[in-house]
């Protein structure tokens, strides 16, 4: 039986941006030390990350890469078609430094691993839209900004415990709502014949993934996000039986 993997925002990324044929340019031409040194996604991943670090090529392959993404940005803005989905692959080449912030963050505490993905990814696309491609430091403060908010939002997670029993609690404060005389607004409305707007703030997830949907959409990340969280159904590899042990069959 093969494995089940985990399918998380930087997996659906990685299989979009390795299997991009539509991305333009297809390689990032960087000036360095008088050259221009052409090099595709994968070349400059491992310049990032593999190959012993000189920090002017990194500065370089950060700034062509977040100019390429702003670019990308403006014209998914505008409903350009010439989108180059280069902010993808900017995220894809950040990958190995969130992807371990993740690895090692999950298992110390309580904040859901897609969550903490989509708070990375969130916060690092935000501050794209800040950063300048001429600042040599463009790739650390955009790494910094992703970790800094995923930090913050894992002391959240640690503070939040769940309780089977939350339905049960919620429903004991609706029927003591009922008692003091107040009315469901629905009710009030269908009573009335008129509307009744009632604010509702709602929880902070809510919150946080109405702006993250806002922001993917913006950023033509949609989809992307969409995925991780409705895998496509594959194809069938085997079964598992959870019959308790000693079961007769």
């Amino acid at each position: 039986m093969a494995l089940i993997t985990y399918h998380g925002i930087f997996d659906v990324i990685h299989a979009r941006v390795t299997g991009a044929a539509h991305l333009r340019p297809a390689f990032l031409a960087v000036e360095f030390e008088g050259e221009t040194v052409r090099l595709d996604p994968a070349e400059a991943r491992a310049a990032l990350w593999e190959e012993p670090e000189d920090t002017g090529l990194r500065g370089r392959i950060w700034c062509r890469a977040v100019a390429l993404a702003q670019h990308d940005t403006l014209s998914t803005a505008i409903g350009s078609t010439e989108v180059t989905g280069w902010v993808e692959a900017l995220v894809w080449l950040a990958a190995p430094r969130l992807e371990r912030f993740v690895r090692q963050s999950s298992p110390r505490t309580r904040a859901d691993r897609q969550d903490l993905e989509s708070e990375l990814l969130s916060a690092f696309v935000e501050e794209l839209a800040e950063v300048s491609p001429d600042d040599p430091e463009v790739g650390d403060r955009l790494l910094r900004a992703a970790v800094r908010q995923g930090r913050k939002f894992t002391r959240g997670s640690a503070d939040e415990y769940p309780n089977e029993h939350v339905v049960v609690i919620a429903d004991a404060r609706d029927a003591r709502a009922a008692d003091n005389g107040r009315v469901p607004a629905s009710t009030a409305a269908a009573d009335t014949g008129g509307a009744v707007v009632v604010p509702d703030p709602g929880s902070p997830a809510k919150v946080e993934a109405v702006r993250l949907a806002e922001l993917t959409d913006h950023l033509g990340l949609r989809e992307v996000v969409r995925r991780t969280h409705r895998p496509a159904r594959g194809s069938r590899v085997g079964s598992l039986s959870l019959r308790a042990a000693g079961t007769a069959r």
